[in-house]
């Protein structure tokens, strides 16, 4: 027996065993048959179930079975992605299925397959297969195999793999695995000119192993510096932490060539094997205790300048290190090695070094609180090769503070009195060995809060004003530190420890802020602070106010931003330092960046970086650095974007003032837009007022 309802209807259909859910189906037309306990619907189906959504033109649906087959415009979404295609038998009971002619999203891969079998709810199998993310009919590119496994938002796996160009296969590969949590492309090529390198093409290929190994491979061709190659390892194990592995490495040869490519050559050529190893490894141990170890070896001092510069930029001499930290009840415990591996550098190592770092603590119900650092090292300093010479001792550092934080009326005050003592086994005096030198310091702070809320709102240019609360912070710090009983030109210098001298200043600050509530929570627009300390007459500086530190934020709403810091020298009544970095957004359209740094004693530099976007398919970028005391454009840059659908293109041209030009042909993945191009070299998008250089 059978009926047909002939109006928009919507049915519930309930499970009979397990838990009670429900399956609900929308159709313009609906056919019950009783005897399958069946029902037939078309027109604008939709079947609604635990978060997935199917709809098409015409679907059966079996309620005893869960299982419904769909005809015509078929379409099927889950939180993970989306599937589409002509025909599809699902069981919404276990959440598994069988396309025909299906094309999957799940943003940014699009693919499609002659058969998709929806193995589980986590689980994708498509037989001839194809994934890219361009959103094209007829993709730029794709990546084809007869056999692919997608696990939704995890990772995807393919067999026999080919790389279409268009329809030109371009490479193969007999298995492929790639992630989806991830936003890595599968290939980098960066294309350019540098008056070092000369004409130079950098590219690295992407590959992840299983979800605990990525792998990244270099090669490089620089026409003044020949090849040069390496590799980057991304690994984690299940219990004992991850770490990556980067190796890179050039038998460097200098072609003295006119034309910086094949030709005459105007001079013998040079050879020198360089290279960069570098290992970093964490591991929590458990929740409790904490593992780093870090290897950083170079070929030499110039390396990093020469090929990663702005790795140069960070740190000119990484260390070569282990730390070992383990959390106490009130305290925390760590062990630290530091050893040198670079001769050409000057370090410090540390065999071990034992750490003892006791939080403030409330002695009983006193009020008194109590902190200390009780630090063993055991010492050396090496002078860069082919130097020998060789400092070492072994210390004992204890240093301890009392305090008794009180508040009186609006008024925080806590005064404080400490020291240390510190063991050294050696000293630059042999009549000194085994010496004992103790320092002496006291002080006191106090600070106290004003504020006042105004009932202002406002959403002039977007600001979104909801009240403003002023908080003014004003405080005053006090310290006294005493002569060391054993003069630091005693001592050798191994860090900060080594280098205590006396001091007697009084430390003024201002602080200040303006807030409003956006969304129930507290939002700073402004935050502004100024100091000065001012040195007593024990103090080793000169007596008298020093530099006025003056330090502001400001960030009223997304589309402007201004960051403001300067230093003003009192005594010689000059500023010292100033820098400034002010951001307009104008939304999609454009943006501007206006940066200053001046250094009294090095340059006064004035940067900007505006972007345009012309239409759609192109976008204009303008960088430019010039020098205010020698009026001097130190640099300038411009790079011409181009939208190939589913690349960008960037044609960027690069001036630097005794470094010469740059020209790079960069193409990159819109799909992956926080990736930057840091093969050998880096491309970067700088924030305005940087000196940095892209390109090198």
């Amino acid at each position: 027996m059978s009926f047909t309802l002939l109006w928009p209807l919507t049915i519930k259909a309930e499970e009979e065993q397990g838990p009670k859910t429900s399956v609900e189906l929308n159709g313009d037309v609906i056919e019950y048959s009783v005897e399958g306990n069946k029902m037939i619907a078309s027109g604008n189906v939709i079947i609604v179930h635990k978060g997935t959504t199917l709809t098409c033109d015409k679907v059966e649906f079996f309620q005893d079975s869960q299982m419904a087959n769909a005809f015509g415009n078929v379409r099927l979404k889950t939180a993970t992605g989306e599937i589409s295609g002509d025909q599809l038998s699902y069981n919404f009971g276990s959440m598994t299925g069988d396309f025909s002619g299906a094309r999957i999203v799940a943003k940014p891969y699009y693919g499609e397959g002659k058969t998709v079998s929806k193995v589980d709810e986590n689980k994708l199998a498509i037989d001839v297969s194809s994934v890219t993310t361009c959103d094209l009919d007829k993709p730029h590119y794709k990546l084809a195999s007869k056999k692919m496994d997608v696990y939704p938002g995890d990772k995807m796996v393919a067999r026999n793999v080919r790389l279409l160009i268009g329809k030109i296969p371009f490479l193969y590969l007999p298995r492929f695995t790639h992630s989806l949590k991830k936003k890595k492309p599968i290939f980098l090529f960066t294309p350019g000119h540098d008056k070092e390198w000369g004409n130079f093409l950098l590219t690295a290929w992407n590959h992840q192993f299983n979800e605990y190994i990525d792998l990244t491979l270099h090669l490089d061709y620089r026409t003044q510096l020949d090849l040069a190659s390496g590799f980057d390892v991304a690994y984690k194990t299940p219990k004992n932490g991850s770490g990556i592995l980067r190796t890179y490495y050039t038998n460097e040869r200098r072609l003295q060539n006119k034309d910086n490519l094949i030709g005459e050559r105007t001079a013998p050529t040079k050879e020198r094997e360089r290279f960069k190893i570098e290992w970093r490894h964490k591991w929590n141990i458990d929740k409790k205790t904490s593992a780093i170890m870090q290897y950083y070896k170079l070929s030499d001092s110039e390396f990093l300048r020469d090929f990663f510069e702005r790795e140069n930029e960070e740190d000119v001499s990484p260390n070569t290190f282990f730390l070992l930290t383990r959390a106490l009840p009130k305290a925390t415990l760590s062990f630290r090695t530091d050893v040198r591996v670079n001769r050409f550098e000057s370090a410090v190592e540390r065999l071990p070094e034992v750490r003892f770092d006791l939080a403030n603590q409330q002695l009983w119900n006193t009020g008194l609180y109590l902190k200390n650092t009780t630090t063993y090292s055991n010492l050396t300093k090496k002078t860069p090769s082919p130097s020998e010479i060789r400092q070492n001792t072994m210390r004992l550092h204890i240093n301890s503070e009392l305090s008794y934080p009180k508040k009186v009326g609006i008024i925080e005050f806590k005064p404080f009195v400490g020291g240390s003592h510190t063991y050294y086994s050696k000293t630059k005096e042999i009549d000194k060995y085994d010496s004992i030198r103790g320092a002496f310091r006291t002080g006191a702070s106090l600070s106290t809060k004003f504020f006042r809320v105004f009932d202002v709102k406002s959403n002039v240019w977007g600001l979104d004003i909801d009240r403003l609360r002023h908080i003014i912070t004003p405080s005053i710090d006090y310290g006294f530190s005493a002569d060391p009983t054993i003069p630091n030109s005693v001592l050798d210098s191994f860090d900060s420890i080594d280098s205590i001298t006396k001091s007697h200043k009084i430390i003024f600050s201002l602080e200040n802020k303006l807030q409003t509530k956006r969304n129930d929570k507290s939002v700073d627009l402004l935050r502004a602070i100024i100091s000065t300390p001012f040195n007593l007459k024990e103090d080793a500086a000169k007596g008298g106010f020093g530099a006025i530190s003056t330090d502001i934020d400001f960030r009223p709403t997304e589309w402007l931003t201004l960051y403001f810091d300067s230093s003003y020298d009192t005594k010689a009544d000059h500023l010292s330092t100033a820098n400034f970095d002010l951001y307009i957004n104008g939304g999609e359209k454009w943006s501007w960046q206006l940066g200053k740094r001046y250094n009294r004693d090095a340059d006064d530099q004035v940067t900007s970086l505006v972007k345009y976007k012309l239409n759609q398919k192109w976008a204009l970028s303008m960088y430019d650095r010039f020098d205010i005391d020698v009026a001097t454009l130190k640099e300038q840059e411009y790079i011409i974007t181009r939208d190939l659908h589913a690349w960008e293109m960037d044609i960027s041209f690069n001036q630097t003032r005794g470094r010469g030009n740059e020209l790079l042909l960069v193409f990159r993945l819109k799909a992956f837009p926080d990736i930057g191009f840091d093969v050998g070299s880096s491309f970067n998008k700088r924030k305005a007022g940087s000196q940095s250089v892209i390109g090198k």
